[in-house]
């Protein structure tokens, strides 16, 4: 078993934007997201470089923890998308899966999707991305 120096660790976010639904919209649809903001809010606290021009945002991560395999992350956010699949086809908007890969310090590894997870992703039209750090 490796030590804990040794595990990859990995996040894994359901994105929905839009430039055509404000997050009010986007929440009565999909639920109370972990993230959100619409067009027109403030980039952040710190930057003062104007509102946000272009989309609505709404983001739900995965509860698996960071230890865990990144094909449960995914799984979890994939089935929470089938059980609302009129309400995403309904919103239109870009809806993806982002992951947060986390390496460990002088580890090897990765990480496999199962053929009935791919499927079930294609299904869904839903793109992945994946963030290596």
């Amino acid at each position: 078993m490796p030590d804990e120096r040794e595990r990859h660790e990995y996040k894994a976010s359901l994105r929905v934007f839009s430039e055509s639904s404000m997050l009010a919209e986007l929440v009565a649809a999909l639920g109370e997201p972990d993230h959100g903001y619409d067009i027109g809010d403030p980039v952040s606290r710190r930057r003062t470089d104007g509102p946000r021009r272009t989309m609505s945002h709404w983001s739900l991560s995965s509860r698996a923890e960071r230890t865990s395999p990144l094909d449960e992350h995914v799984a979890e956010l994939v089935a929470f998308v089938e059980g609302r699949r009129r309400e995403f086809e309904a919103l239109g908007g870009d809806v993806d899966i982002f992951c947060g890969v986390f390496t460990a310090d002088d580890a090897q590894g990765g990480f496999t999707f199962t053929t009935d997870l791919m499927r079930r992703l294609a299904e869904l039209d839903l793109e992945v991305t994946f963030d290596l750090c």
